[in-house]
């Protein structure tokens, strides 16, 4: 989620439940507990929650719940959990391969995210969908911080890219590098 940006957060079931519940937690304790009325379909229940304008303060986690109005304190088993990130807050790093200019199929790949602010870990995005988690930070004899992440073997092209955050804030990132589009031959 941008900075200033709104985002929707969809609850739905199958179940026909008269409230939905959407709870935000950081570093594990709850933050924040919204209830709407749910909506009726012939395939279930929903309703939709908006977030934002996105600022540090709506980044967290994200949990779903369903109830019914006569006993508002029993709650549903939750939602998978989705983890919103705010991103521009900082200046963007930069991403490169360490590589020719040309990938084969298969072939093992390093790409690099760098940036001179002393972010303590990076993030590698493809396509807009994270990569796993991210690495540490390592300071380089340039006074630069960086991270390597090991990609292989890969089988598809695609746009990568990188961002920074802080430990204390790990839901807050960088403005994303400028793309990289990894070609594969």
């Amino acid at each position: 989620m941008n900075l200033g940006e709104k985002v929707i957060l969809e609850c739905h079931s199958e179940i026909m439940f008269e409230i939905f519940i959407l709870t935000s937690h950081k570093k594990g304790k709850l933050k924040d507990c919204f209830r709407l009325s749910a909506e009726h379909h012939l395939w279930g229940s929903q309703t939709n929650f908006s977030i934002g304008p996105g600022t540090p303060d709506y980044a967290g986690t994200y949990m779903c719940y369903g109830s019914y109005k006569h006993s508002p304190y029993e709650w549903s088993e939750s939602s998978d959990p989705i983890d919103i990130k705010i991103t521009g807050l900082y200046k963007k790093p930069s991403l490169s391969a360490l590589m020719g200019p040309v990938v084969m199929s298969g072939e093992n790949v390093t790409l690099s995210c760098v940036s001179d602010l002393q972010f303590d870990m990076f993030h590698l995005s493809r396509e807009g969908v994270p990569q796993g988690h991210g690495l540490p930070a390592v300071k380089s004899h340039s006074g630069t911080f960086h991270s390597n992440f090991h990609l292989g073997p890969v089988v598809q092209a695609g746009n990568y890219s990188c961002y920074g955050s802080f430990r204390n804030s790990s839901y807050v990132w960088s403005t994303p590098s400028n793309p990289l589009y990894l070609p594969v031959t």
